[in-house]
């Protein structure tokens, strides 16, 4: 009998599902989708904080996952690596919020602002290129004694008749299975082509849907989407041709790109991240943990670390 069964394989089940593990818990994580499946696979994976809130546990989260990642980078099998990014701002835009979360950014002097920005910055950040490091999630938790289990979970205490802690990690699927109308789908396409050579990765501030393009070992994620309420899965084709033409306004090398493929995922955005601690009168408990919007790999790590330590608090 698993101490804990974590409920979905997405980044933050899995990272929930090492952390524990590491932790000396037995563990078992059930999942409706296969990881490669879920849209952890679909995102740009690029540390970012995006679509989550409240900003001060946010902050937290994201500084602790920033360290994370970066030690991670020195594992060549986990798919992670630092790289240069420029965030395109508006003229007179202040210091990003979440500048105390990296070890280093700079506003760029105007001769080294990127066309067609008024103001940029520059920081080094991790970047998770998820065709390596999915798998490797994956290969951590069985290699840490951890069980992958296909299965539906239509009610919590399925979950809780198998192990006296469950942590609910469904993302979106807690709308149904927490009965939490607070969640919403926000639909996100990418576009993946053939390798380019770019000089760093790109997120752009002041359009009014995303602007991203994030180079990885084996192609170049360009996006985005940012959709509230649209649940289509499926990839549209206007859509294509506007981050296309997006990205390549920005960052002319991407001008002849030869697509790879169009994906979709849905983020799933509440407007406050639910991370809390839920104890039964027998004792058995619920950590929730999921809610995190477009920011999942930029909390993960900060997120599954709280989990740990909710379990490790007395009950409440």
């Amino acid at each position: 009998m698993p101490d804990v069964v974590v409920l979905g394989a997405g980044a933050n089940g899995l990272a929930t599902a090492i952390t524990l593990l590491q932790r000396g818990y037995r563990v078992e994580v059930w999942t409706r989708d296969q990881p490669t499946a879920t849209v952890s696979a679909v995102a740009a994976a690029v540390w970012y904080p995006f679509l989550a809130e409240p900003r001060d546990r946010v902050l937290r989260w994201s500084a602790a996952t920033f360290a994370h990642l970066r030690q991670l980078t020195q594992d060549q099998a986990a798919g992670v690596r630092m790289a240069s990014l420029i965030e395109g701002l508006s003229e007179g835009a202040g210091d990003p919020w979440w500048a105390s979360a990296v070890d280093h950014w700079e506003r760029l002097p105007r001769e080294r602002v990127p066309a067609p920005f008024a103001a940029a910055i520059a920081v080094e950040v991790p970047i998770c290129d998820t065709t390596i490091h999915v798998p490797w999630l994956v290969q951590r938790t069985l290699d840490l004694g951890g069980i992958i289990v296909p299965r539906t979970v239509r009610d919590l205490d399925e979950a809780l008749a198998a192990a006296p802690v469950v942590v609910n990690c469904t993302g979106l699927g807690a709308a149904a299975l927490c009965y939490d109308d607070q969640l919403v789908a926000v639909r996100g396409q990418v576009v993946c082509i053939d390798p380019v050579a770019v000089p760093w990765a790109l997120i752009d501030a002041t359009a009014e849907q995303p602007v991203y393009v994030v180079p990885r070992e084996r192609d170049v994620v360009i996006g985005g989407t940012a959709q509230s309420g649209d649940s289509r899965i499926t990839p549209d084709a206007g859509d294509t041709e506007r981050i296309l033409a997006a990205a390549a306004e920005r960052m002319p090398w991407l001008r002849d790109a030869r697509i790879r493929e169009v994906r979709v995922g849905l983020r799933p955005y509440r407007s406050t991240i639910r991370l809390e601690r839920e104890t039964r009168p027998d004792g058995r408990c619920i950590v929730h943990n999921y809610g995190h919007g477009g920011s999942g790999y930029t909390l993960n790590w900060g997120c599954a670390a709280e989990v740990a330590a909710l379990l490790a608090s007395p009950a409440r």
